[in-house]
């Protein structure tokens, strides 16, 4: 009988850094490569397969990807360990991508563990809100909007402001991706709120993954559905 493998004693730590009162982690064992901040699990890779989509919502988050005709651009605010990056990468290689992290540390993560495929992509280190607010770059197909500060997100997710400018930056076919943790009901009821007040006459779909607290939110401009499959699985699906 073949002894039983301890995933435990196969994890190792193969990154501790403390830089500016934040604590950078990265963990592996025989499978995965996992990314954490102050003890949040931000993203995490196979080793074997690393464009995989590793937990539940960001399956939600590439949805409108299989119902957009051939898009050109898409901007991802907010890096991570770079999972949606690789998956992009490898499964829509015409797919114009430019990354916005504000974190140096991260990026430089990123770069050493988390991009094994050796990817180049223009990656901005600048705050999501300022960078929105002022680029002047050709209109996205799909913007993705993946920002925390640790488990929360930043503040600016709570700002009409923010997703007006965002509104700028779209082409007339396009949709906004939302990744959100919100820890209380007056956070999902402003934040349901705001995005119906300045996406007016877009379709609001909404997705929760079983015992995960993120919360998906996928606006479509030009109100093009999902596929039927998925629309019925999502929590709302909102004509505005």
């Amino acid at each position: 009988m073949s002894k039983t493998i301890d995933q435990h004693e196969q994890l190792s730590q193969i990154v501790q850094l403390n830089n500016q009162g934040k604590l950078y982690e990265v963990y592996q064992n025989n499978e995965l490569r996992w990314f954490c901040i102050d003890g949040c699990v931000q993203s995490a890779m196979s080793l074997s397969q690393p464009d995989a989509l590793m937990f539940p919502h960001m399956l939600f988050m590439t949805l409108p990807l299989n119902v957009m005709k051939n898009p050109a651009r898409a901007l991802e605010l907010g890096l991570g360990g770079g999972g949606i990056l690789r998956h992009l990468s490898e499964h829509y290689p015409a797919l114009g991508i430019e990354v916005v992290e504000y974190d140096k540390t991260v990026i430089d993560l990123y770069e050493e563990h988390f991009n094994p495929q050796q990817l180049h992509h223009t990656i901005h280190c600048m705050d999501a809100c300022h960078f929105i607010n002022d680029t002047t770059a050709e209109p996205f197909d799909l913007i993705f909007v993946d920002v925390f500060d640790s488990s929360e997100p930043v503040p600016f997710m709570f700002e009409t402001s923010f997703y007006q400018d965002i509104k700028k930056h779209l082409t007339k076919n396009s949709w906004v991706v939302l990744n959100t943790v919100l820890s209380t009901q007056e956070h999902l009821e402003t934040l349901h709120k705001i995005l119906i007040d300045v996406f007016s006459g877009t379709t609001i779909y909404g997705f929760k993954a079983e015992q995960f607290a993120n919360f998906v939110w996928l606006i479509s401009t030009d109100n093009k559905p999902l596929d039927p499959i998925w629309r019925s699985q999502a929590l709302f699906e909102l004509r505005v």
